[in-house]
């Protein structure tokens, strides 16, 4: 699993865990959700979810300012980038209606963009098998 986290606009925390595969890590997941207020049954659908290949979970707080992005492993680097962009899209309706964004203007589109740059070298990992390799993993 490959998890990162950054902050957006100086206040809004964005947490990804990508390549989630073994059950210790949907553990994880599970607990992160129940930290971070999910209602419990909410966090077993997404464990649910997140136990099969090429899916993910999008988890956004509005009043704590934070969102968590979840995504399952993939059966090729090309389901994998599918499934991630589609979870960053989730990520930016939530934080951009917070905001006020037309969900389909340019606002949305430049913070859909600047979400996925941030996780860049986190999906990378996932993506590209070259940077698997430097990881030291075959």
């Amino acid at each position: 699993m490959v998890t990162t986290g950054f902050y957006l606009y100086d206040e809004w925390w964005i947490m990804a865990s990508l390549d989630i595969s073994e059950r210790e890590d949907i553990a994880d997941v599970y607990k992160s959700l129940l930290a971070c207020d999910c209602p419990d049954y909410e966090a077993r659908k997404a464990c649910m979810v997140l136990s099969s290949p090429n899916s993910g979970y999008t988890f956004t707080d509005t009043e704590g300012k934070y969102t968590l992005i979840f995504v399952s492993k993939a059966t090729s680097p090309d389901e994998a980038y599918n499934t991630i962009s589609h979870e960053i899209r989730h990520a930016a309706d939530h934080i951009g209606k917070y905001y006020g964004m037309e969900a389909r203007g340019e606002d949305s589109a430049y913070l859909q963009g600047e979400i996925a740059k941030k996780l860049f070298p986190a999906v990378a990992m996932v993506v590209c098998p070259i940077c698997h390799n430097e990881k030291g993993e075959e």
